[in-house]
């Protein structure tokens, strides 16, 4: 009897690896019905497709980006590294805070130094971006106060560095950032892909990838191009539209679901949705040129109000009903690739709102609260590049 419990327990065990084993790495089947016009668009080799052609001058913007960026340089850059938060914070915490350095902002800025300042700026900021976050495979997400480099990328961060390498090749007419970048870009099909599908992130340590997609990770733009770099056959990038398409929520609350499971195809949330996470997905489709008109109106609408809630229910009430400076570079952003002047410059002068011009203030320039002095890196390189235009 015991030999029988212990072959069954055995045969149960190998069997549990066995499914593990097979469903963690099951690709998923690309099945598309067609290739959109705007996603063939998608891929091309012309790193001039990312350099900014549109551009809305909203009177007063350079001086107040000069402004920003001035605040940005002297009080969040620390030894060529963009900090979280103006604040330092030595209590250890899941989410990134005080003096952590994030990949995020690294892309953020080194966007912005490819649009708008030299190449050696650019060049300088990235090599430093390169060393501190690179660890072979993919760019860390988070470095720690105490130097500790995480194991976990970030798919979305990822991509915004590749962006800016594309935007400065095309800016400073170069060849100078290729090779790195087809280096990056096939490691990143390997290991943050299932065959050409993108996840979250992959995990280095434990050799493991996502089971999901955030919907507003999809840079179509900057995906296409790596596909076209890395020999992707178009359909994979259809299929991550249909899956944004699919994540609609409806034409009364026009925003997105927040990730889609592969395995499982299906839509999760927090139960709430993250106007930042929104705006994002909204951002990327309006670049494609496939953004819902509904979509549009909500986030006009509400620039123009001034009620770009930080959160919603899944019904479209507010959940919680403070702001941020984000949301409306956002929402400018939006404006610039729909070419609608009027949101654009609408959602600048809301942000001009958030700017601090107490001269007396110790973050003069900056985004952030004058009287906490909680500022975050978020908020001030998302408002710099949406100056930028």
């Amino acid at each position: 009897m015991k030999k029988f419990i212990l072959m069954f327990t055995s045969l149960i065990i190998i069997g549990a690896g066995v499914y593990f084993f097979f469903f963690r790495n099951k690709e998923t089947d690309i099945q598309v019905a067609h290739v959109s016009e705007e996603v063939r668009a998608q891929f091309t080799d012309s790193k001039e497709a990312f350099v900014a052609n549109e551009s809305f001058h909203v009177e007063g913007v350079e001086e107040r980006k000069e402004l920003l960026d001035s605040f940005i340089k002297d009080q969040l850059i620390d030894d060529g590294a963009i900090i979280t938060n103006f604040l330092p914070d030595t209590s250890q915490k899941e989410q990134a805070t005080g003096h952590d350095l994030l990949s995020e902002s690294a892309g953020y800025y080194l966007s912005h130094l490819a649009l708008a300042d030299t190449k050696e700026h650019f060049d300088s900021f990235y090599k430093n971006t390169k060393k501190l976050f690179y660890d072979g495979t993919q760019f860390s997400y988070r470095i720690g106060e105490d130097g500790k480099r995480y194991d976990v990328n970030a798919s979305l961060d990822d991509l915004r560095i590749f962006r800016s390498l594309i935007i400065a090749g095309g800016t400073f007419d170069t060849d100078d950032y290729d090779k790195d970048l087809k280096n990056f870009s096939s490691k990143f099909i390997e290991h943050s892909t299932n065959n050409g599908l993108m996840v979250d992130f992959y995990d280095e340590k434990q050799d493991e990838k996502a089971a999901d997609i955030s919907l507003f990770y999809l840079d179509f733009k900057t995906l296409g191009y790596i596909y076209e770099l890395n020999d992707i056959k178009p359909e994979a990038l259809q299929y991550l539209l249909n899956i944004v398409e699919g994540g609609y929520l409806s034409d009364q609350f026009p925003l997105y679901q927040q990730k889609y499971n592969y395995e499982k195809k299906e839509y999760r949330n927090s139960g709430t949705i993250n106007i930042l996470e929104s705006l994002t997905t909204i951002r990327y489709l309006a670049e494609l040129g496939v953004a819902k008109q509904e979509s549009i109106e909500f986030v006009k609408d509400n620039v123009i109000k001034g009620t770009l809630f930080n959160s919603y229910d899944l019904k479209g009430n507010p959940v919680d009903t403070n702001q941020s400076a984000a949301s409306y570079a956002l929402a400018a952003l939006i404006g610039l690739f729909v070419e609608d002047d009027e949101l654009y410059e609408q959602s600048i002068q809301v942000l001009k709102k958030f700017q601090i011009t107490d001269k007396t203030s110790p973050i003069y320039g900056g985004i952030g609260d004058p009287q906490s002095l909680e500022v975050y890196s978020y908020n001030n390189l998302t408002t710099l590049i949406a100056f930028d235009f």
